[in-house]
């Protein structure tokens, strides 16, 4: 007979930050959010304008308001939306400084799983800005066919 026999598991399996990260041009969940989630191929991202706060929740494709969320459902993998809809609902929120070249501004707020409605919540209020590097080729780094 065990010690533990009768004991439960408590709290959940999450690993790393669960973040949401406000960008001029995108949204981006990290994959500990995703991971929560279970990786849904849709989900529905809600508002609070009273609270502050946003909730991204699994849902069906024939939700009135689902998004196209994981491309492959079931691995978690960071998700980044640019559904206008969202952009503009999430950017209401902040006033994005003038970024340096090669620099884009963000919000980064970190969220709370719960477990009974299956949403993760994040919360204005908790938001720290800050600037990253923008991805893709240098400008004038990019090299011109050959004749």
């Amino acid at each position: 007979m065990s010690v533990l026999e009768g004991f439960e598991e408590i709290g959940e399996k999450v690993t790393g930050k669960m973040t949401m990260t406000v960008m001029p041009e995108s949204v981006r969940f990290s994959k500990a959010a995703i991971a929560v989630l279970e990786a849904p191929q849709y989900a529905k991202i809600l508002v609070n304008h009273k609270t502050r706060k946003f909730a991204v929740q699994p849902c069906s494709a024939k939700d009135d308001f689902a998004i196209s969320f994981c491309k492959v459902p079931g691995k978690a993998t960071s998700v980044t939306v640019r559904a206008v809809n969202v952009l503009v609902a999430t950017q209401k929120f902040f006033d994005f400084p003038e970024a340096p070249e090669n620099q884009i501004a963000y919000f980064s707020m970190e969220g709370e799983y719960f477990p009974d409605d299956n949403a993760v919540v994040f919360d204005v209020a908790g938001a720290k800005g800050g600037f990253t590097g923008k991805r893709g080729p240098r400008k004038g780094t990019h090299r011109k066919a050959a004749d």
